[in-house]
């Protein structure tokens, strides 16, 4: 199957998720906050059995960046909350999903190729691997996107006015939105060029071990900065972006460094000198060794 083949797979069998996610929604009795993440689920659920059909689970890998602006858009049709604010939170965060959703797909491969993550897991759950990839590889990282999308649902509920604050937030989403679209970009050009030595540290790369994730994480944060914005207080819901951030830390940071380590052992040095996740300036030989 030809590569546009699959991408219009892709297309139908997310359309058929949406639709059927809408249709779930009419038996759905229960405030919209328990009804979206009900149709997060559903709509899930017919992912993972179309990945059980394609053997392939990295059928789920674009549902990250598709789903929340078509929760997002549907809560605001079902409340009728059209406020500037909302419209504001809504594009930066469709801007946002475009960009991350263009770029997996035009690394798309095929469906010969499954992530390496989650041939790693299929080696250590070996015949329970069904349930990982139903719990571990596609309803948990729901779960945790849900918990984003929530806080924008209680945004968009408000339907308040555009404040300074709201302004900043959107900037905060649209500057780590260039920071994903950069970061990706050079991490292209240098796996292009054959002359290049094994590990990256060129621009953003220089800063931060992993720019694109550092992006990733401060588009929650600044869908949160919504969120205060409106609400001007502190309180649990803090717990979303934090969630979000553990998830890259805790999950995806060490398996992708682990997976590094074993191929190129220098990649210790590298380490060594540059952040993790914030970008910041590299440390010296002699701060290392202290």
């Amino acid at each position: 199957m030809k590569k546009y083949q699959e991408l219009l797979l892709f297309l139908v069998i997310y359309a058929l998720s949406m639709v059927i996610g809408l249709l779930s929604a009419t038996f759905i009795q229960e405030k919209i906050g328990i009804e979206l993440l009900l149709m997060d689920i559903v709509m899930t659920l017919v992912i993972y059995l179309g990945s059980l059909i394609l053997k392939n689970a990295s059928l789920y890998d674009p549902y990250w960046s598709v789903i929340p602006p078509f929760l997002m858009l549907y809560a605001m049709i079902k409340l009728s909350a059209y406020s500037y604010l909302n419209w504001v939170l809504w594009i930066v965060v469709f801007v946002w999903a475009i960009r991350l959703t263009y770029n997996w797909a035009i690394n798309w491969q095929s469906f010969s190729h499954q992530d390496w993550r989650y041939d790693l897991i299929k080696q250590k759950t070996k015949k329970l691997y069904p349930l990982a990839n139903l719990f571990g590889i596609q309803l948990m990282p729901t779960i945790v996107v849900y918990a984003q999308i929530y806080v924008a649902y209680l945004v968009i509920e408000q339907n308040a006015v555009l404040s300074i604050s709201a302004i900043l937030s959107a900037l905060v989403v649209l500057l780590a939105t260039f920071i994903q679209f950069l970061s990706d970009k050079q991490m292209k050009a240098f796996r292009s060029n054959k002359q290049n030595k094994r590990v990256i540290d060129i621009g953003l790369w220089q800063y931060s071990r992993h720019p694109n994730y550092f992006g990733e994480i401060l588009v929650w944060w600044g869908v949160y900065g919504f969120y205060l914005s409106v609400n001007q207080t502190l309180d649990w819901l803090i717990l979303a972006p934090m969630l979000m951030t553990m998830l890259f830390l805790g999950i995806s940071i060490p398996m992708m460094e682990n997976k590094i380590l074993k191929t190129r052992p220098e990649y210790s040095d590298y380490q060594a000198s540059t952040s993790m996740l914030i970008p910041w300036f590299k440390r010296s030989r002699q701060t290392q060794e202290s």
